[in-house]
């Protein structure tokens, strides 16, 4: 018996280590799929089974459901996106006493139209949808602040049109939301615009940022202005870094091959390059704040400190250079890479930043 346990015990390690040095190599090299789901991840949906079109039952105080529809150039197919906009804090009153809220048209508009609170466009990482319980938690942030959200979901994401996800598919996006926010504001007395990512919506808000022009011009909408602010939560340099460094990386970096067959890929691909790096030098009058703790075990602190450097450095001979702001969480905090919405210092980092770059308090 004691036998045929170890028998069992050896094949199934054999088994294992013939995944880990041979299969698992082969499928990052060769297969798109799999390259793609690692990146994009939106193969994970949790929770399941919401009702987009009520906010409130996913928990959420003063929102409304809308979608954005438009011609896809990356993907030739007509693409609707799934959006949320959360009133801030001190229209609750207006919200819930003086009128309904459930109403889109015209009410969003002349909502978004007369306010002078900051605006928040909020750009998701990877996996799951707006309503995943650690972006609920960074929104009431934003009502907190008196900041007006506008949140939504990539292509491949949520309720939005299920087609596989690219980098330019999901930028796409960004912009075709965030030109729609532009022509919701009044446009002679434009309250401040925030463009905040987080992990791998750093990139996504880094490149539309980077590539403003040409993306309006590509999707054949009117140019459209920079935002305020830039705010990078959990950011990284690269992808090509960010997959070499990340923690389920460590199970494989031992190969001789690791390099060729689990990083080039990502290296070499057509359809995701996310280099934030590079992108964030394209724009040297964008203030940028980025948020970090050293305790992210998803997003090696790191590549934060390096995409910091890569910035700084850009901006370094240009004395009009916009500011380019660094706050780090330190590690034993309890805060990783989904829950900076829990540190008690971030309000007044945030309020802090935008004073610095001249925004004025919210109302």
């Amino acid at each position: 018996m004691i036998g045929i346990i170890l028998m069992t015990g050896a094949s199934v390690t054999a088994s294992l280590l013939v995944v880990q040095v041979a299969v698992l190599p082969l499928l990052f090299k060769y297969s798109k799929c799999v390259q793609r789901k690692i990146v994009f991840s939106n193969c994970i949906n949790y929770p399941r089974n919401l009702d987009y079109e009520n906010p409130s039952s996913c928990n959420v105080v003063g929102g409304r459901n809308f979608s954005i529809q438009f011609n896809s150039k990356a993907d030739s197919c007509p693409i609707k996106i799934g959006v949320w906009h959360i009133v801030p804090c001190c229209l609750f009153r207006e919200v819930f006493v003086i009128r309904d809220y459930t109403t889109i048209d015209p009410a969003l508009h002349q909502e978004l139209n007369k306010t002078r609170n900051p605006v928040v466009l909020y750009c998701h990482g990877n996996s799951n949808h707006r309503a995943s319980p650690h972006r609920l938690q960074m929104y009431k942030v934003f009502q907190r602040l008196n900041f007006h959200v506008i949140t939504f979901d990539y292509r491949g994401y949520g309720d939005s049109t299920h087609v596989r996800p690219t980098e330019r598919g999901v930028v796409e996006d960004a912009l075709c939301v965030y030109a729609w926010l532009i022509d919701s504001l009044d446009h002679e007395n434009r309250p401040p615009v925030i463009i905040w990512g987080h992990s791998l919506g750093t990139a996504v808000a880094a490149n539309l940022v980077a590539h403003m022009d040409s993306l309006c011009a590509e999707q054949r909408v009117s140019c459209q202005p920079q935002p305020d602010a830039l705010v990078l939560e959990a950011p990284f340099n690269n992808l090509t870094e960010e997959i070499e460094k990340h923690p389920f990386s460590k199970l494989v970096s031992w190969l001789p091959y690791y390099k060729e067959t689990f990083v080039k890929p990502f290296t070499a691909s057509s359809e995701y390059a996310f280099n934030t790096d590079q992108y964030l030098t394209m724009v040297p009058k964008l203030p940028i704040l980025i948020l970090h703790s050293k305790g992210d075990r998803v997003v090696p602190y790191e590549l934060s400190v390096k995409l910091h450097e890569a910035v700084a450095q850009s901006r370094a001979a240009d004395p009009e250079a916009a500011p380019l702001v660094f706050h780090s969480f330190e590690r034993g905090t309890g805060l990783g890479h989904n829950n900076l919405c829990e540190a008690p210092q971030l309000d007044d980092i945030i309020r802090n930043f935008l004073t610095q770059i001249g925004v004025p308090p919210s109302t």
